[in-house]
């Protein structure tokens, strides 16, 4: 693959996730990725993002210097191979989410009744959420014969506008194939699959007999575009031939497909304070009652 970034000025955490998932998967069929013609500025951040796993950079100067810790404005792409791997993904995801915000006292003292700070208030219910989203997405995408897949994600603040924005991607078997059978699919299309998702606990697949591996509560997908919309922004999500948001729901353009699900979340970090996150939960089943019997 010979890619010419001579036109290339703008690169999001969507966009990067989207480039590592798919020269991830040029080097497994043998093949070799060259960029070419990037400018030094783009090659500098690009490079500082790790999105250049096993590619040649045809032109552009290696990044010098020392990395700088900027966990709390970004993370850099980073593939997810293993169930492990999640809950620290979540957390540095939240990390670069949350940042140092004005609300945010590091030094606070936990409460005595709570055990919890402001912080923690803020931070714990959206950790939750991603290491759904993050669950989901690595165990969905491995089914229907799909067992290497991975997941790609990535983040960054703008303080020019207060935007965070987000990138979470696989290359697995999509939502159409891992809902086929299930009742809240209607219609054997891309973009059905895409609307069941976002059902609340439709991804614990319940309804296709598979409960016992997928131990989350299936709310990652549905709580995280709630969140983004509380907080000024939008989820973008495409499977198959389709990409949906809450704004309008299409084909993508010029018969472009991409195997897997790729998600992008944009919301406005300023806002994350004002969300009530025990509000966009969905609320507990109820369970069956247990009949007890004395013999």
């Amino acid at each position: 693959m010979e890619v010419d970034a001579s036109r290339l000025v703008f690169a999001d955490p969507f966009g990067m996730a989207l480039l590592a998932a798919t020269f991830h998967k040029v080097r497994e069929q043998n093949g070799f990725v060259r960029v070419h013609h990037l400018n030094a500025k783009l090659s500098g951040y690009l490079q500082r993002m790790d999105v250049f796993e096993g590619v040649e950079l045809v032109g552009c100067a290696p990044m010098q210097g020392q990395r700088h810790d900027r966990a709390d404005a970004l993370m850099e792409v980073t593939r997810l191979e293993q169930q492990s791997d999640i809950g620290n993904a979540a957390y540095r995801l939240t990390t670069a989410l949350v940042g140092q915000m004005p609300v945010m006292n590091r030094d606070e003292q936990p409460d005595e009744m709570s055990g919890y700070t402001e912080s923690d208030r803020l931070a714990e219910p959206i950790q939750y959420a991603l290491n759904e989203l993050l669950e989901n997405a690595l165990t969905h995408a491995r089914r229907a014969g799909y067992i290497n897949a991975c997941v790609w994600l990535s983040s960054q603040y703008y303080p020019s506008n207060g935007l965070i924005r987000v990138g979470v991607v696989d290359n697995g078997c999509g939502f159409l194939a891992t809902l086929r059978g299930h009742t809240a699919l209607h219609q054997e299309t891309h973009l059905a699959a895409i609307l069941a998702a976002l059902q609340p606990r439709v991804s614990c697949n319940r309804d296709l007999g598979l409960r016992s591996d997928s131990v989350n509560q299936g709310v990652g997908l549905t709580t995280t575009r709630r969140i983004a919309e509380r907080a000024g922004g939008r989820l973008y999500i495409a499977s198959g031939d389709a990409i949906h948001s809450d704004s309008a729901s299409s084909h993508l353009a010029n018969g472009a497909y991409w195997q897997g699900v790729a998600i992008a979340l944009e919301c406005k970090r300023q806002k994350l304070p004002e969300v009530r996150f025990r509000d966009l939960l969905p609320p507990v089943e109820p369970q069956l009652a247990v009949r007890l019997r004395f013999q």
